[in-house]
């Protein structure tokens, strides 16, 4: 397998290359498709539950989808890649369904059930998960246990990100992120055409991240969502599938190559199964929509959404550096303690919810005294109603 030590300069520059031509595309794109959806009214109207105040266009997934799909195309071409044509027949079925979702507000059943087909369709084709190298004991999986897993990793992810797609640049630079490091994981791998669509999808994000980033001048919506969370598992199956890389990362390791996949795709994951738990607790349907979120938690504590998103990047960053300080470890106790360190990032915001409550009370009450101290009559009124 080719490792960076490898790594022709031909190769390096295919890589710089694509991620500029993806970013450029994609940036030329934007400025139509806002201009269009603005002439035609396609754009999120403001409601109680969403987090802008004016109405935004939405379709920018056809943006970075454009930018992504012509380099990756033109890649698969070139290098004679094209067994794997089946990733982008899935693609555009999904892309379909977001800009139909976000016209149309399409059933949420049927959206499911789309996804579903195609990460079944996907699965058969090879893109499946055959083993976890002993994570929970598990090493080479039965094909039935291999379909189910993979497509409720493909499914499960699509949603992650289609879920926490809740502020200005969030899942954008989030996937962003991912693909840059999973590209590089592919690269040790010596997977150099998907190495390529991996940088290419982060050139394309960064280019909608320009137009993304609070204020947001357009919203990637369940067109792009949908397409983000596919690829993000799909490369993730791609890395898993390929095994350990023959370098002084994961030397022999079988399991470490799967730990830092497990990091890479944590947040959303982790966001998803939280709010969903709570939900259900509170005996509310856990597809229900409400402002669990940990990114609205984020803004309820005063963060403003640059400040949020920075706060969910470095959370990202620092779980996927544990992931990879982990990866030497027991691969069980290495998955447990990445949900951990998840779940005190995350409640960590709760807790400092918790104490705003608590100075809000006090500060409330100590209000509520001056008044009365203030006012001999509310003063009167409140004693009356003690004695009674």
């Amino acid at each position: 397998m080719e490792s960076f030590g490898s790594l022709t300069g031909s190769q390096a520059l295919h890589l710089v290359l694509s991620f500029i031509s993806a970013m450029i595309i994609t940036v030329i794109c934007i400025p139509q498709i806002i201009r269009l959806s603005k002439k035609y009214k396609l754009v999120d109207n403001p409601d109680q539950r969403k987090m802008h105040k004016v109405p935004i266009p939405t379709l920018g997934g056809i943006g970075f989808f454009t930018g992504f799909i012509v380099l990756s195309l033109f890649w698969m071409v070139i290098m004679g890649n094209l067994s794997d044509f089946v990733l982008f027949i899935g693609l555009v079925v999904l892309f379909v369904t977001g800009i139909f979702d976000d016209l149309t507000d399409m059933r949420a059943l049927v959206k499911f059930g789309i996804q579903i087909v195609v990460a079944l369709i996907i699965s058969y084709f090879g893109f499946r998960v055959e083993s976890l190298y002993g994570i929970f004991g598990i090493y080479e999986m039965p094909v039935i246990a291999q379909y189910a897993f993979s497509v409720l990793l493909i499914t499960g992810l699509t949603n992650a990100f289609n879920l926490i797609d809740g502020i200005d640049g969030l899942a954008g630079g989030l996937a962003f992120i991912n693909s840059m490091i999973m590209g590089l994981i592919l690269l040790m791998q010596g997977n150099v055409i998907y190495a390529i669509l991996a940088i290419s999808f982060a050139g394309a994000l960064f280019g909608f991240l320009i137009f993304n980033f609070n204020p947001a001048k357009i919203f990637m919506g369940d067109t792009g969502s949908l397409i983000v969370g596919f690829l993000m598992a799909i490369f993730g199956i791609v890395i898993l599938k390929a095994g350990v890389p023959a370098n002084f990362l994961f030397e022999n390791y079988s399991s470490g190559i799967t730990i830092v996949v497990v990091g890479i795709l944590l947040l959303p994951v982790y966001d998803t199964l939280r709010v969903f738990a709570e939900r259900i607790l509170k005996k509310s349907s856990p597809f229900k929509p409400d402002k669990t979120h940990v990114h609205h938690l984020l803004i309820e504590t005063g963060a403003n959404h640059k400040k949020a998103v920075f706060i969910l990047y470095t959370t990202n960053i620092l779980i996927i550096a544990a992931a990879f300080l982990l990866r030497k470890s027991n691969p069980s106790f290495s998955v447990f303690m990445l949900f951990i360190l998840a779940a005190v990032l995350s409640e960590s915001i709760n807790i400092k919810r918790w104490f705003m409550e608590i100075a809000r009370g006090k500060k409330a009450m100590e209000e509520t005294s001056k008044i009365t101290s203030e006012n001999r009559f509310l003063e009167d009124i409140l004693d009356e109603n003690n004695k009674n």
